[in-house]
């Protein structure tokens, strides 16, 4: 094939700054590939198919059978890769259009270039389909980002009843660097490059290949086979892949190797997961609303609904009864019965009718997440992450949203989608998906482009970034609607709504979750509660008395908590038969009871406990032989700062934890006869999930 070397003009982008253009680094270039890629094939679905087949494609080549075939780089390529083979990476669509419109600028007619030019030699050239992916034209540039900056683009088109296929390849490169491949015979140097045949029309310039034996040369380098028959499509072959550079970028080699996810350890099993991130919605769903399904593989093998991870088949099932209300066959959701929920998202005065789209969310355990033997399947966040992410105080809502096209825009579990959402226990886990009513329009709000009412799908999407990786609202025609920011908290509400526990409107707002989670605290049987053969006695306000007679030491809690600044507060109170006792703070998990030190060992939890003392204070002590509730009035006050306290018939001690000082610990030491106490005990609870309890045990020291 024969090189067109780009030339420097104004304003014109060079290899470097094209690279630049996608300013994510946050996703890793395989998701990115994937996302950018599905959305091409899927907007160039040809009108009258049911579904769109895209497949991703692995596997090696010979070097020097591909170098030999790029005019003026071949010696460049083959010394600085000598090696009997390479890795490539490509992506095979078919009932797609395939690359049409004209092969010359002078072609060009009403600004309209096809699909051809717009994705090989233009740059900032969106598709204008309704309800089309892009909106900026930068996608495409993460093909140059994936190996050297090389991209060979074939397709088979039909146009004026004839089939036609067309190959060129395109090289972007940083300019700036002494390895750079493409020629130049000084002056400025861009580092864009086609390769093609000679347009005969042109002077220098080149237009693809579309001599079927020469296409079938090339392709066969890769093993792979040309579009027959009445088939269309477009194929994009990226060579000089570093398999382990682009899979450390989506696992990075300082991770802990026991929590890697097996999707991570090869480039197929790494796009097969990557598919399902982005584009379970649309993959494989016969009542997709808008047009064409997905059907996708991976080196020939389908991505099938039965061999998804749970999390993804979920996400695809709240998507389906969003956009219709009803399970098909199969349901994960059904067959489990989980309790789902689909509501409106309703918007006043900006729309043209009230609802801006559906938002379907369930809660989740881990079984029903196949996270326990003999699935084992990873949690949400590491799904959508690859890392494992260690959740602090419960796990919070994982929300999705996405538009027309079908494809998951963004995972919030926390930003602006999930502020201030109720975290769920550690083996629950909430999942939301909010699906734009495409259809709608603004009020009063023009298209420019079309003469009428804006709908709502175009303007999201002109509010997506480069990476339409999440959404914002802008201003329009002088006003700004805050459509997506009120989506948002309509969303937030409705989760809030359905599982926040009710709380007393006297608690402060910022002791909400504590409440919650003290409100369920669990205490032990034997170590709390009221004999109902003891009667209450007016001396004591009549409060029932715990029983004088019981042979171990016991503790109870009773009245209604005070909570302020972060911290509860609880009346109590400890019979001591004479024996030491450690009062402990106490984790409860649906596999263990904690203690601060078996929290915070690195082997278990690892971080700092999350309840501590804070106040201790006993008010009034009697004697344990005696029968009748006189004793007399103490003070009795232990803080962090002043951890103990004494009198003739009891100390008091606060202890810590052994690796982070946490006050978890009360230690009691009452006189040879024991005694009774009674008091105000106050501790924090930093991590409102969880379900705390108190125990108290007999100790020798």
């Amino acid at each position: 094939m024969k090189i067109e070397v780009a030339e420097h003009g104004r304003m014109s982008e060079s290899g470097s700054s094209l690279l630049r253009l996608i300013q994510n680094q946050d996703m890793p270039l395989l998701d990115l590939f994937v996302r950018e890629s599905v959305q091409n094939s899927l907007d160039a679905a040809a009108s009258d198919v049911e579904y769109v087949n895209v497949d991703m494609v692995t596997g090696t080549f010979k070097p020097a059978a591909l170098n030999r075939h790029l005019e003026k780089i071949e010696d460049r390529l083959n010394r600085r890769y000598p090696s009997v083979s390479q890795n490539f990476i490509a992506v095979r669509d078919s009932n797609t259009v395939g690359l049409t419109g004209p092969v010359r600028y002078k072609d060009v007619r009403n600004n309209s270039f096809g699909n051809l030019l717009k994705l090989v030699y233009e740059i900032c050239k969106p598709q204008s389909t309704e309800g089309a992916g892009g909106s900026w034209g930068l996608g495409k540039t993460i093909y140059f980002r994936l190996g050297i900056g090389l991209v060979l683009y074939y397709s088979r088109i039909r146009q004026n009843g004839k089939y036609q296929s067309r190959l060129v390849a395109c090289l972007v490169e940083d300019e700036t660097k002494k390895e750079a491949l493409i020629p130049h015979a000084g002056g400025v140097k861009r580092g864009i490059a086609w390769w093609g045949k000679r347009d005969g029309l042109v002077a220098g310039s080149t237009i693809p290949v579309d001599n079927e034996f020469e296409i079938v040369k090339i392709l066969s380098i890769f093993g792979l086979s040309p579009y027959t028959q009445s088939e269309t499509g477009t194929t994009i072959i990226i060579p000089y892949i570093d398999e382990k550079v682009l899979l450390n970028e989506v696992y990075a080699i300082n991770e802990p190797a026991e929590s890697k996810p097996y999707w991570v350890g090869g480039i197929a099993d790494y796009l097969n997961i990557a598919l399902q991130r982005w584009y379970s919605p649309r993959l494989n769903n016969i009542s997709y609303p808008y047009g064409a399904y997905l059907s996708a593989s991976v080196n020939g093998t389908k991505v099938k609904i039965s061999g998804m991870l749970s999390l993804f088949r979920y996400v695809r099932e709240l998507y389906i009864l969003a956009t219709t209300g009803t399970f098909e066959s199969e349901s994960l959701i059904e067959s489990a019965g989980i309790s789902w929920f689909v509501e409106s998202i309703d918007l006043r005065g900006v729309l043209s009718s009230t609802s801006s789209g559906k938002f379907a969310y369930a809660k989740f355990n881990r079984r029903q997440l196949q996270m326990e033997p003999p699935s084992n399947e990873r949690s949400p966040y590491q799904q959508i992450l690859n890392i494992a992410v260690q959740m602090e105080g419960g796990n919070g809502p994982i929300v999705m949203y996405t538009r027309r096209p079908g494809m998951i825009v963004g995972y919030d579990y926390d930003g602006t989608w999930t502020h201030r959402m109720p975290k769920s226990a550690p083996d629950e886990f909430i999942l939301g998906l909010f699906v734009a009513n495409s259809q709608n329009t603004l009020k009063s709000i023009v298209d420019p482009k079309t003469g009428s009412l804006m709908s709502l799908e175009e303007y999201i999407r002109q509010g997506e970034k480069a990476d339409h990786a999440s959404w914002s609202d802008r201003n329009i025609a002088g006003n700004n609607f805050r459509i997506i920011s009120n989506i948002q908290k309509h969303v937030i509400s409705k989760i809030k709504k359905k599982y926040s526990e009710p709380v007393r409107e006297t608690f402060e707002r910022q002791n909400t979750g504590l409440a919650h989670a003290l409100a369920d605290m669990l205490l032990p049987q034997s170590d709390f509660g009221t004999d109902a053969s003891v009667p209450p006695n007016p001396n004591n306000g009549g409060r029932g008395q715990r029983p004088i007679h019981a042979r171990k030491s016991t503790f109870r809690i009773f009245g209604n908590p005070q909570y302020s600044n972060g911290s509860v507060e609880y009346e109590f109170e400890i019979v001591m038969k004479g024996k030491p006792c450690i009062l402990s703070l106490q984790v409860l998990t649906d596999f263990k009871r904690y203690q601060a030190d078996s929290w915070e060992k690195e082997d278990e939890i690892g971080k700092p406990f999350p309840l501590e003392f804070k106040e201790l204070t006993i008010t009034h002590i009697r004697k344990a032989a005696e029968k009748s509730c006189v004793g007399y009035d103490c003070n009795i006050l232990i803080t962090g700062s002043a951890r103990g306290g004494n009198n003739k018939d009891v100390s008091v001690e606060f202890l810590k934890s052994s690796r982070f000082s946490t006050l978890g610990y009360a230690h009691f030491v009452p006189s040879e006869s024991g005694c009774i106490i009674t008091g105000n005990l106050v501790f924090s609870f930093s991590d409102p999930a969880l379900k705390g309890m108190c125990e108290l045990k007999e100790t020798d020291k």
